[in-house]
């Protein structure tokens, strides 16, 4: 299995906000928690923990007997800087099921991975997303997030 970590970002629920204002909001300190995504290129679906979504406040609805949440803003660590990995909330291949135990806090399956072109390096140990390389991680803790910047919520201009 292969881990890479991540932020995930709470824009507080609103899905009109340009990707302009996300970035902004990035900078301006909006709550995140770092967690560690499992890549399984096995799962047809992207996964999410139950206590991380009641965590970050959001919504989710039912869709099919499932509990999904739409679209999540996640960003890495690319030379330095976070860098927001972000499409087009409408697109189902966007969507997490909500569950209690899955294997990490964030399953990263085929839907997610192939929507933002990913590709697995196992020679450079790593996965690259829209050309930028992340190495994975090398302790395999399933355990949960943390909320590592506890400052308010940035304002967010449209």
């Amino acid at each position: 299995m292969a881990y890479i970590e991540c932020k995930v970002w709470h824009f507080q629920g609103d899905d009109d906000i340009d990707l302009k204002s996300r970035h902004e909001a990035i900078k301006a300190g909006c709550r995140f928690y770092t967690v560690k995504a499992l890549i399984d290129t096995s799962s047809k679906e992207n996964f999410i923990r139950r206590s991380l979504v009641d965590k970050l406040e959001m919504e989710y609805t039912e869709y099919k007997e499932k509990n999904r949440l739409e679209c999540l803003d996640l960003s890495f660590r690319y030379k330095g800087k976070d860098r927001l990995v972000s499409t087009n909330g409408d697109d189902i291949f966007n969507n997490f099921v909500v569950i209690e135990k899955p294997k990490a806090d964030l399953v990263l399956g085929l839907p997610w991975l192939w929507l933002r072109e990913a590709k697995i390096d196992m020679e450079k140990q790593g996965l690259t997303i829209y050309g930028d390389f992340m190495p994975f991680c090398e302790e395999t803790d399933s355990s949960e997030s943390k909320e590592t910047n506890d400052s308010n919520h940035a304002g967010l201009k449209q």
